[in-house]
């Protein structure tokens, strides 16, 4: 009886709360999105009054409770914060900086003072400025990029994290296409090739050059220069991404977004995600793939650099922010689209911020490792932030692909616009210093805030002015807590120094009894460390080196005894006894430099 009335009631009155909610949530991201709580509780009081509706009072205002919750958000106003920008390390001086200071009237910072240190873009890769002095230097600042940036800034360290992840934690780590570096992958991606059964392949460089280099690969001879099919002409410097054949599709166009991830700690691990970004589309209707449109660049890869030169790229219009028919659209543009096409856009959203949540706990150890290795003892006092741009493709089954990461995402403002007599003018695009001025400004307000500030002050699921709260310090779940202790132990066992891990320390794992048996005996870690650093070419173990030296132990140790043998369990095992080894409870107190 009371299913048939909550039927009822899902079915006439409720129709009619609804229809208004339905327009509160095609807005859910702008500053007009809260629902009117007055209005609301009319309809409410309206229902209630009915007496048949009264045995579903109750569940009724549990539905009601969930809808009419406003989101949660901090307003903070820019000029209300008296910050100071020290640009002197930047490479090159971006207009969106200069905008967002004369804006907040934000002072320029000289030598080493001010708030905020604006690296720029690739700055410290280029100049190779992030070391112990560097970071010493303007510690007193909070930084603009995290060391360690190159492994989300080259895919083929991304990929090399991801597979590690993958083989780790196969059910988890599944949102990252099949991908092989090359020419180090080239005898599996062969295999692989020979029995893809339709699978088709995208070849990119590894290092990002605006869409430059980018092509599918339709044959095996594509991937060496002159079509040679020989080892030493193989394009180098290549990674071979496997192609998403189900895209779902706006306008009957492919297309991704862009969206904008702040990190401001690593550990505890805090991270937010913009309520803005970017929709690019392909600029010709998209069909299966195959051999006869397989090179057609402007129908399968969404990459803005590509198709801003295709005929026909549209221009978004003034009031980007509606339904459009652009090439470029705002993350909110193109959701209200895909609500029009009765896509579950909140339920597309809850996958997409999952999505990134994991791959943040992923590569996040790894980060923390350069981190250490940058700020040694003094890592704990590090004060840096950075935005990271997540490239994700939807396919049909509303599945967030993470097609790339840049650390380095463009802060472009300016488009290329043609005159009526075919000359071409540069301008500056609206949507672009919208978008990208909310993504900066606000990561700036967060950036100053401490750690325990953003987790009290702000939490959780809500936001702060455009930024929402995905991580807020939690450890992760699912065992995935598991490379935060391999930092750990490395950092115990590397003792004065860390990130070189010498021979006699490493050997001190075999001095715990749990870590030896028959096929395990104190002579073989010796060898595991000689065979790793020989490969390695370098006089000590990384990081990496060790993580594969664990691996070797583990194997070493448990599979033949496990019938449930799996890496992840039997690494955990290991290092969970080499940290409980009476000799691994206190951390060495590390050098001063």
């Amino acid at each position: 009886m009371l299913e048939n009335q909550m039927l009822q009631f899902l079915n006439s009155d409720f129709q009619q709360f609804t229809q208004q909610d339905k327009q509160d949530k095609q807005d859910e991201n702008t500053e007009t999105e809260v629902p009117n709580n007055s209005q609301r509780q009319l309809r409410v009081k309206s229902f209630e009054e009915k007496p048949a509706n009264k045995p579903l009072n109750l569940i009724f205002q549990m539905l009601l409770q969930k809808k009419t919750q406003k989101r949660q958000q901090i307003k903070v106003d820019p000029k209300s914060i008296p910050l100071s920008i020290n640009l002197s390390v930047q490479v090159q001086e971006l207009p969106i900086i200069r905008k967002i200071m004369d804006k907040n009237e934000w002072k320029k910072a000289h030598n080493f003072d001010g708030d905020i240190l604006w690296c720029g873009p690739d700055n410290v890769q280029q100049a190779k400025q992030f070391t112990y002095d560097f970071a010493m230097v303007f510690m007193n600042l909070c930084i603009s990029r995290i060391p360690g940036a190159k492994l989300i800034s080259t895919k083929k360290e991304t990929t090399s994290i991801m597979a590690k992840m993958r083989q780790y934690f196969p059910s988890i780590y599944n949102f990252y296409p099949k991908t092989y570096t090359m020419p180090e992958d080239l005898h599996e991606f062969v295999e692989d090739f020979d029995k893809k059964d339709g699978i088709s392949y995208i070849a990119k460089p590894d290092k990002g050059t605006q869409g430059q280099g980018i092509f599918i690969v339709s044959q095996i001879e594509d991937l060496f220069n002159n079509g040679v099919k020989d080892i030493s002409y193989i394009k180098k410097n290549y990674i071979i991404q496997e192609y998403i054949s189900n895209p779902l599709l706006l306008d009957d166009k492919k297309f991704d977004f862009r969206l904008y991830v702040l990190i401001t700690s690593l550990k505890p691990l805090i991270a937010y995600i913009n309520e803005e970004g970017l929709a690019r589309l392909c600029t010709e209707n998209y069909q299966d793939i195959t051999s006869s449109n397989l090179s057609n660049v402007y129908m399968h890869l969404t990459n803005y650099s590509l198709n801003k030169n295709s005929q026909n790229f549209i221009i978004h219009p003034p009031d980007f922010q509606k339904i459009n028919l652009g090439t470029k659209r705002t993350y909110t543009s193109a959701k209200k689209t895909l609500m029009k096409m009765g896509i579950d856009v909140p339920k597309l959203k809850l996958r997409i911020e999952q999505t990134i949540v994991r791959f943040l706990y992923g590569i996040a150890p790894f980060l923390l490792n350069s981190t250490r290795e940058v700020y040694q003892d003094k890592w704990e006092k590090a004060n840096c932030f950075h935005v990271i741009g997540f490239d994700i493709l939807i396919d049909r089954d509303l599945k967030p692909w993470i097609i790339e990461i840049n650390a380095n995402p463009s802060l472009e403002i300016t488009q290329v616009v043609q005159n009526p007599n075919g000359s071409k003018r540069v301008e500056t695009s609206s949507l672009d210093a919208y978008v990208k001025t909310k993504v900066i400004e606000d990561a700036f307000i967060i950036a100053v805030k401490t750690p325990q500030e953003q987790i009290e002050q702000i939490g959780k699921g809500k936001y702060c002015n455009s930024y929402k709260m995905i991580i807020d310090g939690q450890p992760p779940i699912e065992n995935l807590d598991l490379f935060y202790k391999l930092v750990d132990l490395f950092s115990n066992l590397c003792g004065l120094r860390y990130g070189n891990l010498n021979q006699m320390r490493f050997c001190r794992l075999a001095n715990n009894s749990q870590l030896i048996n028959d096929l395990l005996i104190k002579s073989d870690y010796d060898l595991i460390y000689k065979k790793i650093q020989l490969k390695s070419l370098q006089p000590d173990l990384n990081f990496f080196g060790f993580l594969e030296a664990i691996e070797q132990i583990s194997e070493k140790l448990l599979k033949r005894k496990a019938s449930n043998y799996t890496i992840q369990k039997a690494v955990t095992y290991v290092v969970n006894m080499a940290l409980k080894s009476p000799s691994q409870q206190q951390r060495p107190q590390t050098a001063k430099r």
